[in-house]
């Protein structure tokens, strides 16, 4: 199975091309306009690899929370190149994906910057779950985000921010950006569990 996996829904705009869960290539890059961006990228890694859309079986795309333009953009694309080649497209969220990273431990909270001083965060007592179910994603304003966290252990973001409001807690700090092979190898389970995809937009204050 080959997945093209498009990740757009913060700063950082993603492409990877994967045969199942092994990377075949990858491009991560600090966006200044995803939406001129992104098409160019994708055609340059695709006849880097020799690859064509049609070859695909899945297009993999972030689903939030994040950025309202960067998800919008990131399933058009998924979509306008599954019509194109007849192929289906499986959203997840990156939120979920980056806790799925750390799925042989347990406690683990998520957080992503939205808009203002607001949040997006989730927490996973058993990250390896989110391979059969989806998770419910919160917001708060980050002087709460705090105590949300009382029973996480480990705490990832892309946000040195936010991380910063754990220090001295005894908590372990990991930063993580969003990462399009992160969420096809998420995607790449949730397929093979017959789990609905999030192919809807999240973002919310």
């Amino acid at each position: 199975m080959f997945l093209l996996s498009i990740e757009s829904s913060t700063q950082y705009a993603g492409i990877a091309v994967l045969k199942k869960k092994k990377i075949i290539k990858k491009k991560i890059w600090k966006t200044i306009d995803a939406s001129k961006e992104i098409l160019p990228a994708i055609d340059k890694l695709l006849n880097s690899v020799g690859m064509k859309s049609e070859m695909f079986d899945y297009f993999i795309v972030s689903s939030g929370p994040g950025s309202w333009t960067g998800i919008r953009l990131g399933l058009s694309v998924a979509y306008g190149l599954s019509i194109a080649c007849d192929r289906k497209v499986f959203g997840v969220s990156s939120l979920e994906s980056i806790a799925y990273k750390f799925k042989k431990t347990t406690n683990v909270g998520v957080i992503l910057p939205s808009t203002g001083e607001f949040v997006h965060y989730g927490i996973f007592e058993n990250p390896e779950s989110l391979e059969k179910k989806l998770v419910e994603i919160h917001s708060c304003r980050i002087n709460e985000i705090s105590s949300k966290m009382k029973k996480a252990t480990i705490i990832a973001s892309p946000s040195k921010k936010i991380l910063s409001v754990f220090n001295n807690q005894g908590k372990r700090l990991v930063r993580v950006t969003p990462d399009p092979v992160l969420n096809a190898r998420l995607a790449l389970e949730r397929i093979k569990n017959s789990v609905n995809p999030r192919n809807q937009p999240y973002y919310e204050k």
